[in-house]
């Protein structure tokens, strides 16, 4: 990955308040803000339950289905 391309997702994490920076002369530090991120990893827990129960509805239907075709 390109450094600019790098920079650019840096950029947009600590704009979305994940991570702060600090930069001493050619040195950028990336400080990861725990308390953000765990609001992440709690919203892409519900998604991830909420698509699981859809996805095992989809295959309790096509089973049904297919079980009733002759």
């Amino acid at each position: 990955m390109a450094l600019p391309s790098f920079l650019k997702h840096v950029r947009t994490l600590e704009g979305h308040g994940l991570i702060s920076t600090a930069k001493a002369g050619r040195v950028r530090t990336c400080t990861l803000n725990r308390e953000r991120l765990a609001l992440v990893d709690d919203w892409l827990a519900e998604q991830r339950r909420v698509w699981h129960e859809r996805t095992d509805r989809l295959e309790q239907f096509v089973t049904d289905t297919a079980e009733e075709q002759p």
